[in-house]
């Protein structure tokens, strides 16, 4: 009895340059942007604000270089090639450059599902203990923090040097570099899948708690008078939850593409998958400097400060529903 085989996804070159368009868009405006906003969190570190020298930022910073390194891998090691840009380049590089890329590529994957859960859980402990939230995360046991958003992610990467690699000439002329032994390869997705899944699980398991914890902290606040701490609470739960959501719907994403992929619910050759997954990896690297521009207050207001829009102001540490009084900058 024959098995049955997944149908072709077959996808028309105006569908795929179009994604390619909007990928080209996004990390243009992104990257720049990104580095404008990195540069301002550093600066904030040196100068050390209150408001913004915090573990939170800090793991932020690492975890901005995974999201860039991964930009950067996309279009220098994948879409650059494809597009036949620096062809002799590429070539002579002979099996150096598919091995290089392939392992960056995988390994700032799992890179960037730890990252998610590191801050994560910056963002849980912050959440249900406040008081206790810097001594949790003080200068020692923040480098846990960091070593965990990377060296899972580059330790598991060293598997793709076990894997056979090579350099496919597609039709326009472009080059695509891809494993050669399928059933490695497999293992691979597997392999990443896991990673993801467990990854997703952890944040759902982890919000569902801080939601829970919140939930009861609201019942409590609800027995004193004072009606506004109970509308500041509420608030504060919603832009957590808007900004969590949108950082775990794009993993999610990734997640289901995995899935379906490894279920074999449809079958897209070599070129077909990287289109998609680069441009789901952009996302998830792209998203990040929007989400904090968008929910912390201190930063956004920092940010006006240092470009003389705004004078200091005394304000509240506000970083995704996290709130301290404090001062901006003095």
């Amino acid at each position: 009895m024959n098995t049955p085989t997944a149908p072709p996804f077959n996808m028309s070159p105006w569908f795929m340059s179009t994604i390619e368009l909007l990928q080209i868009i996004l990390v243009t405006v992104t990257f720049p942007f990104y580095i404008f906003l990195l540069a301002f969190i550093i600066s904030a570190q040196l100068r050390n604000i209150d408001d913004l020298a915090t573990p939170f930022f800090k793991l932020c910073i690492s975890s901005s270089f995974i999201d860039l390194t991964t930009l950067l891998t996309n279009y220098f090691g994948a879409m650059f090639p494809k597009f036949g840009y620096f062809f002799n380049f590429y070539m002579g590089l002979g099996q150096i450059y598919p091995h290089i890329y392939l392992y960056i590529a995988w390994s700032m994957g799992i890179c960037q599902a730890m990252s998610v859960s590191v801050l994560a859980t910056n963002r849980l402990s912050a959440m249900i203990f406040p008081e206790h939230y810097r001594k949790i995360w003080k200068s020692n046991k923040l480098w846990i923090g960091v070593g965990i958003q990377f060296l899972p992610g580059l330790g598991i990467g060293c598997c793709t040097f076990f894997n056979t690699t090579e350099i496919y000439i597609n039709g326009n002329g472009g080059i695509i570099p891809r494993f050669i032994d399928k059933q490695m390869t497999s293992t691979f997705f597997k392999i990443g899948g896991s990673f993801l899944f467990l990854n997703c699980l952890y944040l759902i398991i982890a919000y569902f708690y801080l939601f829970y914890s919140l939930k009861k902290r609201n019942s409590r606040i609800a027995n004193f008078p004072v009606s506004k701490s109970k509308q500041i609470q509420k608030l504060r739960e919603i832009r957590l939850f808007i900004m969590i959501s949108i950082t775990v719907a794009v993993q999610l994403t990734i997640l289901i593409f995995f899935s379906l992929k490894l279920l074999k619910f449809f079958e897209l050759n070599m070129e077909e998958f990287y289109l998609f997954y680069n441009a789901l990896s952009d996302l998830f690297a792209s998203i990040n400097p929007y989400l904090l521009w968008i929910f912390s207050d201190s930063l956004r207001k920092y940010v006006y400060w240092k470009m003389g829009i705004k004078s200091p102001v005394s304000s509240q540490i506000t970083v995704a529903g996290f709130t301290i009084p404090t001062v901006v900058v003095s």
